[in-house]
């Protein structure tokens, strides 16, 4: 069985060597364009940061994408190597801290008396919002990358295993699982299950997207919406790690190296596909457009209804951008990979403003907040800001 397993990793491997520049990054290699220079920019949009804090280890090194979460009047965040801060979201002043005693390969998600985080052991934790004591433990299929996400009295894990558990928030009690039937080869992560209106819905790594019934895990609706057309099982990848978005009905999603969709959830069926644009990382969304990150770090919006592409924006090209944010006003954001804040014309695409506010970048999108928005960063930094 050993031997087996070492000849069909030694074909993987020979096959990935053997494809085009895609294979580069499962091979180590950075297949990326060289960075462009810093643009001038058109505007003058000054950013103001309200606070900051460093929180530890950020976790990028290990593939990990940590986001602080919000609930109104306090931040929850935590490092990978398990650090769990409490802070007034207003001043940004520390309530308390606590030594998990475990790494972090998730998190968080917060409801009335709970945070979740999972661990690197394939636990989900819940903790105190009070103090961040123990509540309850529960174990997993398998390691959890993508956070938790707590709605409605439950609070709901995807493991890298496909499998989809949600949980009694209150004492940690087992409801229901759902199995994903995952592709034997995939990028290292996943998308959040997206949960509202008694179902939870998630996007999976062989292009479907499925919606469960909440209360009993279900499948309300399986649809196929993304294949592959490759030559090789790299170019047929379509994981579907961007955790999707949905406004007025409609489910908006990311597949890798394949499209962009749009999903009538009444009806179940695909409204648009758009395979001109396709990306890895969290997508954005306001009144004026889509907004996506290509992975030569373009920037594209498309249009919410027949999913034409807009504009594309290439002056960033290579400066390892973060997930897009989108703000109600129609303005929006990225950060790459040397600090700069750039801000977009949401509906021209033009550059309107930049500021050094970090070191380095973002694999997880900003939380974007009534009237400010809220960033944990590659390297642990957490920090709150708000554009003038």
């Amino acid at each position: 069985m050993q031997r087996r397993r070492l000849i069909q990793l030694g074909a993987v491997a020979l096959l990935l060597a053997s494809c085009s520049a895609t294979s580069d990054f499962f091979l180590g290699k950075d297949n990326r364009p060289a960075p462009k220079p810093l643009p001038a920019s058109s505007g003058q949009v000054v950013t103001n940061i309200l606070w900051k804090h460093n929180l530890g280890d950020g976790g990028a090194d290990k593939g990990l994408a940590l986001k602080p979460a919000y609930d109104g009047g306090r931040v929850y965040a935590v490092s990978a190597d398990g650090r769990l801060y409490a802070f007034e979201a207003e001043s940004g002043a520390q309530l308390w801290r606590e030594k998990l005693g475990n790494n972090i390969s998730a998190g968080v998600a917060v409801n009335h008396n709970s945070v979740f985080v999972g661990t690197d052991s394939g636990d989900l934790l819940a903790l105190s919002t009070e103090d961040g004591e123990t509540r309850w433990r529960a174990p997993l299929s398998g390691l959890m990358l993508a956070a938790p996400v707590a709605a409605d009295g439950m609070v709901y894990a995807r493991s890298i295993d496909g499998t989809l558990t949600a949980f009694d928030a209150d004492n940690g009690s087992e409801l229901w699982r759902y199995h994903i039937n995952e592709p034997v080869l995939s990028v290292r992560g996943n998308a959040e299950p997206v949960v509202g209106g008694g179902v939870v819905i998630i996007t999976t790594d062989n292009g479907y997207f499925v919606v469960l019934d909440q209360k009993n895990g279900l499948p309300v609706i399986e649809q196929r919406v993304a294949s592959s057309s490759g030559s090789n099982p790299v170019a047929r990848l379509v994981d579907m790690d961007s955790t999707p978005l949905v406004a007025n009905g409609v489910l908006y999603g990311a597949a890798y190296q394949s499209m962009l969709f749009a999903v009538d959830l009444q009806k179940g069926q695909p409204l648009w596909q758009q395979e001109q644009a396709s990306t890895q990382k969290d997508i954005a969304l306001n009144r004026n457009g889509i907004y996506l990150v290509s992975d030569t770090d373009h920037l594209i919006a498309l249009n919410p209804q027949d999913g034409r592409m807009r504009w594309q924006n290439d002056r960033l090209e290579g400066r390892r951008l973060s997930p897009p944010f989108a703000l109600s006003d129609g303005r929006v954001g990225v950060l790459d990979y040397e600090g700069w804040l750039h801000w977009i014309d949401g509906t021209s695409g033009e550059l309107i403003g930049q500021q050094k506010i970090a070191a380095g970048s973002a694999d997880t999108p900003a939380v974007v907040l009534r009237d400010s928005i809220l960033w944990q960063l590659d390297d642990g930094t957490l920090l709150k800001f708000r554009p003038q």
